[in-house]
């Protein structure tokens, strides 16, 4: 995952979630979908995923010894 990007933006389009995560667009629809991510609806559309949501799947600990 490339955290440059995650540090410059604070929403991202799914599209830009999936290519971040490198899975589809659609399973990150789904991850919205079945509360597994948090998105936005600002105006109805687009749907925006906030940065924070991105981070919360994975664990600080998760890499530690």
């Amino acid at each position: 995952m490339n955290t440059e990007i995650l540090l410059k933006k604070r929403f991202f389009r799914p599209d830009e979630v999936a290519e971040l995560l490198l899975i589809s667009k659609r399973t990150i629809y789904r991850m919205i979908h079945d509360g597994r991510l948090d998105g936005v609806d600002k105006n109805r559309r687009p749907l925006r995923v906030p940065r924070e949501a991105i981070l919360s799947l994975f664990p600080v600990d998760a890499w530690a010894n």
